[in-house]
């Protein structure tokens, strides 16, 4: 099994399965660590930018995430905070 954990689910995910956010539990998608922060880089834009849509929809909950979610780095394990 690869010796990396994924960005979003930490070392605490390996003892639920969950290595990859791109799998199902007990899979993985990402080649190599470098794969993996690449695709979560990706996974983070693409939320956030969702966040920003419904937001500027005036969506309560968007808003509300927006304030919180400031920088797509703070998103699914990216370690801003």
């Amino acid at each position: 099994m690869a010796d990396w954990d994924c960005e979003a689910y930490g070392p605490d995910g390996r003892k639920f399965g969950a290595l990859c956010f791109l799998a199902e539990p007990g899979e993985r998608v990402c080649a190599s660590q470098a794969a993996c922060h690449e695709a979560m880089d990706g996974e983070r834009r693409r939320v956030y930018r969702r966040i920003q849509e419904m937001a500027a929809a005036d969506d309560p909950a968007g808003a509300e995430l927006a304030d919180v979610f400031t920088d797509p780095g703070q998103i699914l394990g990216g370690g801003d905070d």
